[in-house]
């Protein structure tokens, strides 16, 4: 990979090693190959040497490890210089991408060359890594990333490139359009694994149909949360709403929209003054975010049934393009009064969520880090990054099925643990589909209190085990839980073993990741 491209220092390896969840793991270098041919003559290398490799996109995975290896003395395999879009079909809906493109290098692309194609995007940072989050089979705002790859191109742990589904036919045009190819279908085999590192794949983007709607759907109760979830279970039955709905809690709403507040406040600006405009705008202890697209007539009947629907269990606010810019407008005109500059400020701390469901990325969440960990973001600074500061975080993300009485059980788990624990903990229900429900908690810490980052992990465990216990097992762990999460006497894991041995007898590619070995 060239020397430059080899980091041993010791400050140059510190950024590597800091991690927002806590956790401790020791490296002995970095490599930064900048191709599939050097990525393979790594793993060949690895294999003769006998070391092991642990391979990140990003390494933007926070809460969940970042950039640290499962296991003790592997070194990084940094391929963010694996940067290039080397397809984009408009006719068959997909881009061929390396592991290094970012949310925000696609979502430039598409937008630059006025494609009718948007991202399926999700919302920690806009500088994240595609395929690595839908490696990791990622909740996006418009559906799941799980299964949303196609044709991938993978170095072995043996050293072997292989091309799944019809891309191994070098003629075939049809490698991205229908996924599975011909015989077995190896693409799932990638997905939470360590048998490969894959080196490209085609992603799905989704087509623009007419203007875009969202409506924000409000609680006042806590008691009201089943029948909300029910509501929304019910449209997306009938399929009136065909994206992710993000129900997030009080303390997910506050931590969303107040550092965006707190910004525009200016001198004399408080936390709890951020916190108090966004009390005396209604928020309740549960709100709903969904949206759509259509025809105009298409996009009024969605509303129509939404706003009837919620009818006696929620408030529903509707927006679009259109309404926003009225409204900015119309508060600019009215800033002398004090209640028109609150709601100016709160309406601009909502644009980007509001543009995440329209594909567009965005960075500003990850201010909710900070502020729900008691720091404030850092002033000024164009790129966060939460691993780089006393702001800890830990992710727990169980998935449950669809229904207002599981939600309310999970919820009720969930604020028993963190009462128990004494922390704070954003919470997201998101309705995947008609079938799953998942939750996101963000158990928030300050890594430089030992006793708190200890208490924080606890809490975690014990989350895990729970939910284990009652049949809700997580879709996705940190790698503090993996070793936790697997079991020898599971021929489950069994398997999955074998196949590791097959594809990597040597054991080069992250030990310990999802697996026994």
């Amino acid at each position: 990979v060239g020397s430059a491209h080899v980091v041993t220092a010791a400050d140059e390896l510190a950024p590597y090693a800091a991690n927002l969840t806590g956790w401790k793991r020791s490296f002995p270098a970095v490599l930064r190959p900048a191709t599939t041919a050097e990525v393979q003559e790594v793993v060949k290398l690895a294999n003769q040497f006998r070391l092991t490799l642990y391979p990140f996109s990003r390494g933007r995975n926070w809460g969940l490890g970042s950039r640290l290896p499962a296991r003790d003395g592997s070194l990084l395999v940094d391929l963010s210089r694996l940067d290039r879009i080397r397809e984009v079909n408009v006719a068959g809906g997909y881009a061929v991408v390396e592991p290094g493109v970012t949310q925000r290098q696609l979502y430039t692309y598409l937008r630059e060359r006025e494609l009718p194609l948007c991202l399926n995007v999700i919302g920690s940072s806009a500088d994240s890594s595609l395929l690595g989050n839908a490696l990791e089979r990622g909740i996006g705002y418009f559906a799941t990333r799980a299964g949303s790859l196609s044709g991938m191109e993978v170095v072995l742990g043996n050293g072997t490139l292989v091309k799944t589904g019809f891309a191994h036919y070098d003629q075939a045009q049809t490698a991205h359009i229908y996924k599975h190819g011909l015989g077995p279908g190896l693409d799932g085999l990638f997905y939470q694994s360590n048998f490969g590192i894959v080196c490209a794949a085609g992603i799905e983007l989704m087509r623009r149909h007419g203007p875009h709607q969202s409506a924000i759907v409000r609680i006042e109760e806590e008691a009201r949360l089943p029948a909300l979830v029910e509501a929304v279970a019910d449209l997306r039955r009938r399929e009136v709403i065909r994206m992710v709905v993000h129900i997030g809690n009080r303390a997910r709403t506050f931590c969303t929209l107040a550092p965006l507040v707190y910004e525009q406040m200016g001198e004399g600006r408080t936390r709890a003054a951020a916190e108090r405009c966004l009390e005396q705008a209604g928020f309740g202890p549960w709100s709903a975010v969904m949206g759509w697209s259509g025809t105009p007539h298409e996009a009024r009947a969605v509303a129509r049934e939404i706003a009837r629907v919620m009818k006696g269990t929620a408030s529903v606010m509707f927006l679009n393009d259109d309404k926003l810019a009225r409204g900015e407008r119309l508060l600019q005109r009215l800033s002398f009064l004090p209640g028109a500059r609150r709601q100016a400020m709160i309406l601009r701390a909502m644009k980007p969520v509001y543009a995440l469901s329209h594909g567009i990325p965005t960075d500003a969440a990850l201010k909710s880090v900070y502020w729900a960990a008691g720091d404030l973001p850092p002033d000024g600074q164009e790129v966060l990054d939460p691993d780089q500061g006393t702001a800890g975080q830990l992710y727990f993300l169980p998935m449950l099925p669809l229904s207002g009485a599981a939600a309310a059980e999970a919820v009720q788990i969930i604020h028993e643990e963190i009462r128990a624990h004494r922390l704070f903990a954003p919470m997201t229900l998101n309705v995947l589909d008609d079938r799953c429900l998942e939750i996101v908690l963000s158990l928030a810490f300050r890594r430089d209190r030992a006793e708190e980052t200890e208490r924080t992990h606890t809490c975690l465990t014990r989350l895990e085990d729970r939910f284990l216990q009652r049949g809700w097992p997580p879709y996705r762990v940190g790698l503090g839980s993996m070793d936790r999460m697997v079991s020898a006497g599971d021929t489950f894991w069994q398997t999955a073993r074998a196949i590791k041995q097959a594809l990597d007898p040597n054991g080069v590619i992250a030990p310990g990741r999802y697996s026994l070995d």
